[in-house]
C-alpha cells in the first residue's frame, strides 16, 4: 500500500509540474479586437487611410451648448476627419478575425462533436451528434450581419474644452453626464454608454433581447449587461448601436500629442465595445462550453436505470467532454477552462476591469470583479468535484480506468446507484480504498488547479 500510494504522489507531482509548464498561456482575450492587441498596435494608426472609410455623417457637438461645433481646434479637426477610417479600420479588422476564427472552430467543432458522439456511444448514451445545421447558428447569423454593415454607428462626436469644465458648468447638461471629476487623479474621465437592441419578429410572436455596455473611456473600465440571444435571431433582426463619443480638448496643451493621445484611446476604447459575438458568449468561452452542455441536455431527456441522475448526468458528461479536449488541446484546455469560468470570467465585466460606471443619481448598477483570495475547494459529492477524481484517475491509469467505469455504466441492468458503482471503478482499478484514493485525487487536484491559476494570474 505504502508503494502504491508513493507511487500516486509521484505522478501527481508530474501533473502538477505539467500543469506549471502551461500555465503561463494567456486565456482567450474579452474581444476578437482585444485579444488581437489592436489597441496597442501603431501600425493600425499609421495604416488608416489604406482602410474603406466608415460610412454615415457624423455630427460635431458642442457639449457646453448642445450645438454644432464652430471652434477652431485642430484637434478636433484631426479626429473628426480619422474617425471615420479608425472605425472602418476596425471594422475590416473584425470582420477579418472573427471570418477566421469561425472557420477554425467550424472545423474543431467537426472532430470534437465526432470523437464525442462516439466516446458516449460506448457508454450505452446514443443518438448524441453534431447538428451542424444548428452549429454556431447565432454566430453565422452574427456574421452574417457584420459582413453586410456594421453594427456601430458613431452618431456625434461631442466636444468638451477643458479650460470649459467645472461642476458647476455641466450642472443639469444632459451630456455633462457622461463626465465626471475624478478627484484622485485630479482629472476628468468620459464613459460611453450603449444599448445594443435586438428584435426577433415572427408572425405569431415578438421577442426584444437588449444588451447594456458602458466604458470608461480614459481607464478602459467598464460593464456589460445582456438578455440571452434567442436561437432563431436573423440578420435583419440587429438594430444599429448609435454611439455618442465625447473628447476633452485643450488650448494649452500640444495638439499633436492630444492627437495622438486621443486616437489611440479611441482605438483601444473601441477593441472592447465592438464586440457583437458577445451576445453569444463572452469570447474567453464561447465555443469552448458547448459540446458538454449539449451531452448534458441529450443526456437529461433520455431514459436511465441510474437514479441518481442529477450527480451522474453533469459527471460523465463532464468527464466525456474532458478526455476528447486532452485528446485534441490538452491538459491545460482542461483546468484553462475552469479556471476562466471560476475566477476570470465576470458576465458583467468590460474592458480592463469592471465599474458600474454610476456616475449620477439614481444609477445603481451593480459591481462585480474578480474574485480574491481564490481558493479551489473541490467535493467528490458535487458532480464538479467528482470530474476532476475522474480526471485524475484517467490522467494515471488511461484506458484501463476507462474500459472498467465503461462496462460497469454499459451493464446496468436495474436501478442503481451511480455514486457507488464509481467508487467501486475507482477501488478496482487504483487498488486503493476509494475514500483514500478520493481524497488524495482531490487535494491534488485542487493544487493543480490553484497553481494553473496563480501561472496565469502573473
Amino acid at each position: 500500500m505504502a508503494k502504491r500510494l508513493a507511487k500516486i504522489t509521484f505522478i501527481w507531482a508530474r501533473i502538477v509540474a505539467l500543469v506549471a509548464l502551461v500555465g503561463n498561456e494567456a486565456l482567450l482575450g474579452q474581444s476578437a479586437l482585444s485579444e488581437a492587441g489592436v489597441g496597442d498596435d501603431d501600425e493600425f494608426l499609421i495604416q488608416l487611410e489604406a482602410y474603406v472609410k466608415y460610412g454615415g455623417k457624423i455630427d460635431v457637438i458642442d457639449g457646453m451648448t448642445g450645438k454644432h461645433y464652430h471652434g477652431s481646434s485642430q484637434v478636433v479637426k484631426a479626429i473628426y476627419n480619422n474617425l471615420p477610417k479608425i472605425m472602418g479600420g476596425l471594422h475590416k479588422k473584425l470582420l477579418e478575425l472573427e471570418a477566421r476564427h469561425m472557420a477554425f472552430q467550424m472545423t474543431q467543432g467537426a472532430r470534437h462533436g465526432k470523437e464525442l458522439s462516439e466516446l458516449a456511444k460506448t457508454f450505452g448514451i446514443k443518438g448524441f451528434y453534431l447538428d451542424k445545421e444548428n452549429w454556431l447558428k447565432k454566430e453565422k447569423t452574427i456574421l452574417s450581419r457584420l459582413d453586410d454593415k456594421p453594427f456601430f454607428k458613431i452618431k456625434e462626436l461631442v466636444v468638451w474644452e477643458l479650460e470649459e469644465l467645472s461642476g458647476i458648468a455641466i450642472r443639469g447638461n444632459e451630456r455633462g453626464k457622461n463626465l465626471k471629476f475624478n478627484t484622485d487623479t485630479l482629472k476628468w474621465e468620459r464613459r460611453i454608454l450603449t444599448e445594443w437592441e435586438v428584435n426577433i419578429r415572427s408572425r405569431n410572436s415578438f421577442k426584444r433581447a437588449n444588451k447594456y455596455q458602458g466604458l470608461n473611456l480614459d481607464t478602459n473600465e467598464g460593464f456589460h449587461i445582456s438578455d440571452v440571444l434567442p436561437g432563431n435571431v436573423y440578420t435583419g433582426s440587429f438594430e444599429e448601436v448609435k454611439v455618442s463619443y465625447p473628447i476633452i480638448v485643450s488650448r494649452s496643451e500640444d495638439e499633436q500629442e492630444q492627437i495622438d493621445r486621443l486616437q489611440r484611446l479611441i482605438v483601444k476604447n473601441l477593441s472592447y465595445l465592438y464586440d457583437p459575438f458577445s451576445w453569444a458568449a463572452r469570447r474567453n468561452t464561447r465555443f469552448r462550453t458547448a459540446f458538454v452542455s449539449r451531452l448534458k441536455t441529450h443526456m437529461e431527456q433520455r431514459g436511465s436505470r441510474i437514479f441518481d441522475r442529477e450527480w451522474f448526468d453533469p459527471l460523465i458528461a463532464n468527464f466525456l467532454n474532458d478526455i476528447v479536449t486532452l485528446k485534441i488541446y490538452g491538459l491545460k484546455e482542461v483546468y484553462g477552462l475552469y479556471v476562466t469560468q471560476r475566477f476570470e470570467n465576470s458576465r458583467f465585466l468590460m474592458g480592463e476591469a469592471m465599474d458600474p460606471l454610476n456616475w449620477n443619481e439614481g444609477e445603481d448598477r451593480a459591481s462585480s470583479g474578480k474574485r480574491k483570495n481564490v481558493k479551489v475547494r473541490l467535493n467528490f459529492k458535487n458532480p464538479d468535484g467528482a470530474r476532476f477524481v475522474l480526471l485524475d484517475m484517467y490522467l494515471r491509469y488511461g484506458d484501463a480506468f476507462l474500459e472498467n467505469i465503461r462496462s460497469k455504466i454499459a451493464s446496468v441492468t436495474k436501478k442503481t446507484e451511480s455514486l457507488a458503482l464509481v467508487r467501486a471503478s475507482i477501488e478496482e482499478v487504483s487498488g486503493v480504498a476509494a475514500d483514500t484514493y478520493i481524497n488524495a485525487a482531490l487535494r491534488a487536484q485542487e493544487t493543480s488547479i490553484l497553481s494553473y491559476h496563480e501561472k496565469q494570474s502573473k
